[in-house]
């Protein structure tokens, strides 16, 4: 086995780690995280540094995670001369450490951020086509379900474009790990809403009660954590 190729895989994950945890040495950002519970998507702590820092904060959180993500991958393949399968194995640990991290848990992303750093990175078009999709739910005011659409068309799209399949396979495993992120905590939602919608609305739009509007969002749909 490879020594190497198993120390970029190892770094993948600590290097996916949200940089959230970095505005916890701010006044306001330790108040933001102080609330933040993995189980609620309304107290997710990408949410809680927009109420708490502003929308600016959570920009700049979400652009790191997303250019970290993207260039580690590319790194990996072109220092670390990762054939693809590698590379792929890279880019979904990557995201693994984005959502399910060991340390600074209370900051760890739904997987949108993470994933789509990697995507742009290795399925630039299929990425693209997502981001689209994404951009056209916000401005009709359905950000929620064209984030799911979105990121389940990778794979397919890719699939068509011809790419590799262990590419085709990544992108498929990091949409069921952004679904398996945002079915933590489920149980809570459900004692409150019941099972089916509760499980659905998680699924489809990742929130938990329905949104309230709000003056600074598009159509009052509360903005999916990243």
């Amino acid at each position: 086995m490879n020594l190497g190729r198993i120390l970029w895989v190892v770094g993948a994950y600590f290097v996916g780690i949200s940089f959230v945890f970095l505005v916890a040495w701010t006044k306001g950002g330790a108040a933001a995280l102080a609330k933040a519970d993995r189980r609620s998507s309304e107290a997710d702590a990408h949410i809680l540094i927009r109420d708490h820092l502003g929308f600016g904060w959570m920009v700049l959180a979400a652009t790191v995670d997303v250019t970290k993500a993207g260039l580690y991958p590319l790194a990996a393949r072109r220092f670390g001369n990762l054939p693809p399968s590698w590379v792929a194995l890279v880019g979904f640990v990557l995201v693994v450490g984005y959502t399910f991290p060991l340390v600074f848990r209370a900051t760890a992303g739904r997987g949108l951020a993470g994933s789509a750093g990697v995507l742009l990175a290795l399925l630039p078009w299929p990425m693209v086509i997502a981001g689209l999709v994404i951009l056209i739910g916000m401005l009709v005011r359905r950000t929620g379900p064209a984030t799911t659409l979105g990121f389940a068309l990778v794979p397919l799209v890719a699939a068509l474009q011809g790419q590799p399949s262990v590419l085709v396979a990544m992108a498929a495993g990091l949409f069921g790990i952004i679904l398996l992120r945002r079915m933590e905590g489920v149980s809570l939602a459900a004692e409150r809403w019941g099972w089916p919608q509760a499980i659905a609305r998680r699924l489809l739009v990742d929130t938990d009660v329905p949104a309230k509007a709000r003056p600074e969002t598009l159509g009052g749909e509360e903005p999916h954590s990243a």
